[in-house]
């Protein structure tokens, strides 16, 4: 029976990507074919309002076909609710059934709200990472999760689905507003996180809650918002805390789906925001680490896919996810943004309503995680000073062993690619760990000296020339536990393949 939504999912997420330069010309081909539709430039739907293709809304350059929303008795939305003593089997209310509400869910509880909203082609019966949310969400604490499946309405066309996410959101607030009514809710009891589409019906559903709790944003949909008045896409004003995650943000063009512009009050680009570390389109190696469901679906989908790995996996883990501030990737990418700062770091995922900004503020955090779960990494910057009046300039690559009072890292190499080390110089590097490596007791330093092509003079033909680095220090902060360490050599020179140690402290 999960054969066919499987084959449905795989098959379209590959159109998505083998087919972009017909994007727009599959949905205006999909869209002659229902002249009612395009005729139509407003619709009604009695308490869940009207909805044109007018004003923001209507053609424009990021929107170059419009069409009003389908029918709710089409999209057939359903609320799953879920509680900690009914963790398995939900409770179902058709969102066209409100006033069934008190007598569907009779598990509901007197604790905050999770909304959890999938995006275009997903599927409750097929996608485990919302019920692997819901569980991590009851593990956590004692809350209503509603998982909204409105799979009736986000399948191809794309603008049609884009279209109908209006619809959803209404419906969510339409649900909101009635728990508000009958089971003394307050709006700050209420927190949505959507995925993709699933984002921009979260924005929905807040424009119409005063004062909703929290928005979550899963690397939401690029394509149709990107650059987008505020009331199309979601936006800080659409909850009194927004947070959003971009792991997919790159043009369309270049095969991302995710919006790259900021679009709340907390902004985080882990590895960038696009381009995750793992992602791989081998399907072996996919099937193996997720299984053949997830696995198909990461083969496709996998960097639009890991903006939820990492929200799920914040939910319950002791390592923080630490961001940085940063202006943009650019000064991320040149070492400018590997402290706190004046304006302090701030976790990403389930945990960043801790670090709110102060009202009307917003910002920009990046971080790195690692290709595999656990994701979440603890970061060490370390700073190399070589000795102003020894040795020489030498190209090659250095690695580095952590050792703390709870683990020791692996050895990582620190720079990518060989650079040349001048005398006298400090260079920066940032080392990701899975664990906490505690209070830093010691580093191991490796080096392997790359000789430049064109300059044989700097060669170690047969190993007679032996180059080393001479390390005046080495400085090392753990960016989570904001802690400094600074460690000297006492004038120790470190030759190619081979070690030092440093343990003492200047």
């Amino acid at each position: 029976m999960l054969l066919v939504p499987v084959v449905k999912f795989v098959f379209t997420c590959t159109m998505l990507f083998s087919l972009l330069f017909l994007f727009v010309l599959a949905d205006a081909a999909e869209i002659r074919r229902d002249n009612d539709i395009v005729k139509r430039a407003n619709v009604c739907y009695g308490a869940l309002g009207c909805f044109s293709t007018d004003g923001a809304f209507g053609v424009s350059a990021q929107r170059p076909l419009t069409v009003v929303p389908e029918s709710p008795d089409k999209i057939k939305t359903m609320f799953k609710l879920y509680t900690r003593e009914h963790k398995t089997t939900p409770q179902d209310l058709d969102a066209r059934r409100l006033d069934s509400l008190a007598t569907v869910w009779t598990n509901f509880k007197s604790v905050p709200v999770k909304f959890i909203v999938h995006g275009f082609i997903d599927d409750t019966d097929v996608s485990p990472w919302l019920r692997d949310m819901k569980d991590e969400f009851l593990k956590a604490g004692d809350f209503n999760v509603v998982i909204v499946d409105w799979s009736g309405g986000n399948l191809l066309p794309y603008t049609q689905a884009t279209a109908n996410t209006r619809v959803v959101g209404a419906q969510i607030a339409a649900v909101i507003k009635k728990l508000i009514e009958v089971k003394g809710r307050h709006a700050a009891d209420f927190h949505i996180i959507g995925h993709s589409l699933g984002s921009h019906i979260a924005g929905y559903a807040g424009e119409r809650v005063p004062g909703l709790g929290r928005i979550s944003g899963l690397d939401p949909a690029g394509p149709y918002f990107e650059n987008t008045d505020k009331t199309v896409r979601l936006d800080p004003s659409d909850a009194a805390f927004v947070d959003v995650i971009h792991s997919d943000a790159t043009s369309l063009i270049q095969l991302g789906l995710g919006i790259k512009q900021t679009v709340g009050h907390l902004d985080f680009y882990p590895n960038l925001g696009h381009d995750q570390p793992g992602c791989t389109r081998n399907p072996f190696t996919q099937i193996a680490d997720w299984g053949v469901i997830q696995g198909a679906m990461e083969v496709v989908c996998c960097n639009h896919l890991r903006a939820i790995k990492f929200f799920t996996e914040s939910i319950n883990s002791q390592c923080p996810y630490m961001g940085t501030p940063c202006n943009n990737e650019d000064d991320y990418k040149n070492g400018k943004c590997t402290t706190c700062g004046s304006t302090g770091c701030a976790a990403m995922g389930y945990h960043s309503d801790r670090n709110k900004p102060p009202s009307g503020q917003t910002r920009k955090f990046f971080t790195t995680t690692s290709d595999k779960r656990p994701f979440c990494q603890y970061h060490l910057n370390i700073a190399v000073k070589l000795n102003p009046t020894t040795g020489a300039e030498e190209r090659g690559e250095l690695y580095a062993i952590v050792t703390g009072d709870k683990s020791t890292t692996p050895k990582v190499l620190l720079n990518s690619s060989p650079i040349s080390f001048q005398v006298g110089k400090v260079y920066h590097f940032t080392l990701g760990s899975s664990v906490d490596v505690g209070n830093v007791r010691s580093i191991t330093l490796f080096w392997n000296h790359i000789g430049p092509l064109l300059n044989p003079l700097q060669w170690n033909i047969l190993g007679l020339r032996n180059p080393k680095l001479f390390i005046d220090e080495v400085d090392v902060q753990r960016l989570e536990a904001n802690v400094d360490l600074h460690l000297c050599s006492a004038g120790q020179s470190v030759e190619t393949d081979h070690s030092i140690v440093l343990s003492t402290r200047c």
